[in-house]
């Protein structure tokens, strides 16, 4: 069945529709038996886009097209619904990277050789997809069942959106607008706000690792590499190995403090469909990571307003304690 982009008349809100998911397979259990991320099962998984080393022997890392798509692959579906039920296709492309042939493997477990090939493995990965000029390649890794993550083993996932989604479009909205009245990124003007106050910063060594003022959840986090690069396929060498250095450093001291949560952990870029050079100029990618420890409950379903029942200035130096001891 064809993935639909249905939109909420009440709101404006999108929401796909997308029955393939449903026929993928729940499996969190630690032993790999029948894993299809697993060496030895490469004929489960759809044919490979990426293979780290290439050539026939032994992987590091691989790629291939996502076997339960969110949205459909352009051309697929060209039927519309106007009026108070309008629909269109959510066409683009989905893909999965596996980090490790080692089931039980974990990204906080890395080194930072290991970490950064896998950076630049989605690096490379989010190239190729732009090359087909989607609106946004939205990078993404899912860790535990609670964060939505269907198999144990290992991976990341990205996906070209043809269409960019209000919620993007409202964050690029607000950051061109930004540079538009200051001539600043909101990125940077953000760091420089956070270094100030001090109270939220992690940590500060080659990437800025701070919990927002108005975090969503306990311990929410981001890492800005501040290489300049709008998008991750824009990201300099440099800007990568700092944040391989700071993110296994990081996830090992989220699992400190809130006791191995699952997670979600997203890459923020500008839109792949404009000019590099120019996106840079208003955004720099960085990445957050969302610990999945509250649930919502009413007043978050019915109005959208989140309520996080920490305040950062009291999770962050927590965690930074946490950071600072697992990096010796």
């Amino acid at each position: 069945m064809i993935t639909q982009t249905r939109v909420d008349a009440e709101t404006g809100e999108w929401r796909l529709s997308a029955p393939k998911r449903a026929e993928r397979p729940i499996d969190a259990r630690p032993a790999s038996t029948g894993c299809p991320f697993c060496p030895g099962h490469e004929d489960q998984t759809p044919p490979e886009r990426l293979r780290v080393p290439a050539g026939d022997g032994p992987w590091r890392v691989r790629g291939f097209a996502n076997k339960y798509p969110i949205v459909s692959p352009a051309g697929a579906d060209g039927s519309t619904a106007t009026g108070l039920l309008p629909r269109f296709p959510a066409t683009g492309d989905h893909e999965v990277l596996v980090e490790s042939p080692d089931h039980d493997w974990d990204l906080r477990l890395a080194t930072p050789d290991q970490a950064l090939e896998v950076l630049t493995a989605l690096r490379e990965r989010c190239r190729a997809l732009r090359e087909r000029r989607p609106a946004a390649v939205v990078v993404f890794r899912n860790y535990g069942v609670a964060a939505g993550a269907s198999l144990r083993h290992p991976h990341s996932q990205l996906v070209a959106l043809d269409q960019a989604p209000p919620g993007l479009v409202a964050r690029w909205r607000l950051a061109r607008g930004h540079y538009a009245d200051t001539g600043r990124r909101l990125i940077d003007d953000l760091a420089a706000a956070e270094r100030e106050a001090g109270e939220r910063v992690v940590a500060d060594n080659g990437v800025l690792i701070y919990q927002p003022y108005a975090a969503s959840v306990p311990h929410q986090t981001v890492l800005v590499p501040g290489d300049g690069a709008g998008t991750l396929a824009d990201a300099t060498d440099e800007g990568l190995a700092a944040v391989a250095r700071a993110l296994p450093v990081l996830l090992r001291g989220l699992a400190e403090v809130l006791d191995d949560p699952a997670y979600n952990l997203m890459v923020h870029a500008a839109p792949t469909d404009v000019d590099g050079r120019e996106a840079a100029r208003w955004w720099q990618w960085h990445v957050e990571i969302q610990p999945r420890t509250t649930a919502y409950a009413g007043l978050e379903l019915a109005t959208g307003l989140l309520v996080n029942p920490s305040r950062p200035e009291e999770t962050a130096p927590l965690l930074a304690k946490a950071v600072s001891a697992a990096g010796r």
